[in-house]
């Protein structure tokens, strides 16, 4: 394999967290040629200490050249154009949402997402219409809900990681915030990136069409990877017109265009940015904060809200991410040393033992330090925490979205707690 050959060797990229597991792989050694260039956390860390041409984005271009017909690549591309998401959102899933007091998903138009798919890689006869000509509108109807405000799930969340959602729905709730749901596609993640930009940069914008269309002006994003996704696309649109000429080419061909008027804010920081701070504080519940105080937990903030720096406006908060949110609880928080490191949940689908590595030597951090719960802001990280958790550790260490503390401490009931609190009497 190919040597970045302008690295100067300064090894700063050495926390790479695949690395930390695995000497032989992650970033440094992505640039040395004996790295396996899928061997990726995509946390943007590297990204940070090397601005000018980050291991991470070496790797996503080698894959580019070599590795766009893989396994690696098609099988999830695949997933992708059959279902417009990761994971099909069946009947019986949709019924046990229902059932638990979440609303039905509003599937993607997977029409409209595979076209764009088959026009951008195949270039040949679709199977809706020829690649150059335009598509009847009548087709394509756009969703007719109207909204200043759109909840993007992604395809982890409503697939599997119910309790974060519910309870960041019942937080818009008691804040009295408005917001819709609408029929979003993947956010393009770093499997279309890995395939080509120009196929990365339309997935992600149908998205940021689809919300502009419905009158949306910002995206409340749950997922740190959907966050990174959606800001990045956005940002090199609006510094770049001829990719977002282009963009807008295969997008007018499903009527849609996207003119950059959305604003992406993962959900804690959209509650910082929205003042709820000084809100927060009048709905307390007393006797819950009570509970809250004889917990003590560390949070692991989602990678791609805060990095990579340019793109990422509330990168100098670091844990103050999610600090500033869980200290008006009253939670007893805890430092450790991986706050800020990525959990390796992206290395789970290479390589299961590494990610368990990765994962281990955090709960082991945090088990030292006699932490009764990790807080986490990302669906990806509970996957690695909190699913696999007995894969790697004797020890069951509890796991809670922060949007489960902030939910809990405004009165609503959580198991998870109780069990907690159960355990430390």
């Amino acid at each position: 394999m190919p040597y970045y050959e302008n690295c100067d060797q300064c090894k700063k990229c050495f926390p790479c967290p695949v690395t930390s597991g695995a000497k032989n792989q992650g970033a440094y050694p992505i640039t040395q040629g004996y790295g396996d260039i899928w061997y990726c956390a995509n946390c943007f860390y590297c990204e940070d200490v090397c601005p000018d041409y980050s291991p991470r984005q070496y790797a996503v271009d080698l894959r580019r050249t070599t590795q766009q017909f893989s396994d690696r690549t098609i099988e999830p591309i695949k997933q992708l154009r059959k279902h417009g998401l990761l994971f099909d959102i069946t009947k019986t899933l949709d019924e046990y949402r229902l059932d638990i007091g979440l609303p039905s998903i509003l599937k993607p138009n997977v029409a409209e997402v595979d076209f764009l798919y088959q026009t951008i890689l195949d270039e040949k006869t679709s199977s809706l219409t020829k690649s150059g000509e335009k598509v009847d509108s009548s087709k394509f109807e756009g969703d007719t809900k109207k909204g200043k405000i759109a909840l993007f799930l992604g395809c982890l969340i409503p697939y599997r990681v119910h309790d974060y959602e519910l309870s960041a729905r019942n937080l818009l709730k008691k804040f009295d915030i408005e917001y819709i749901d609408l029929p979003f596609s993947c956010c393009g993640s770093v499997m279309t990136e890995s395939q080509s930009e120009e196929l990365w940069l339309t997935i992600s914008a149908y998205n940021l069409a689809l919300a502009e269309q419905s009158g949306v002006e910002t995206i409340i994003t749950l997922c740190g990877g959907c966050t990174g996704n959606l800001r990045r696309t956005n940002n090199i649109l609006l510094e770049n017109s001829d990719k977002l000429k282009k963009t807008n080419e295969h997008l007018s061909k499903i009527s849609k265009n996207y003119s950059g008027k959305i604003t992406i804010k993962h959900f804690s920081e959209f509650l910082l940015d929205n003042k709820v701070t000084k809100i927060i504080p009048r709905l307390l519940n007393s006797s819950k904060v009570e509970n809250l105080m004889q917990i003590s937990a560390s949070v692991q903030i989602p990678c791609q809200v805060i990095r990579p720096e340019k793109h990422s406006p509330n990168s100098h908060l670091e844990t103050k991410l999610l600090t500033d949110l869980m200290e008006l609880t009253q939670i007893k928080l805890i430092k450790y040393p991986y706050e800020l490191l990525c959990c390796g949940s992206s290395i789970l689908v290479y390589d299961e033992l590494l990610a368990y590595k990765i994962a281990k030597k955090r709960i082991d951090s945090l088990l030292k330090r006699n932490v009764d719960a990790l807080i986490l802001g990302c669906g990806n990280c509970s996957m690695n925490f909190s699913v696999h958790l007995s894969e790697y550790s004797d020890i069951r260490l509890a796991t809670l979205f922060f949007t489960e503390v902030l939910d809990y401490a405004l009165g609503s009931e959580n198991e998870k707690l109780d069990e907690l609190l159960k355990d430390n009497k």
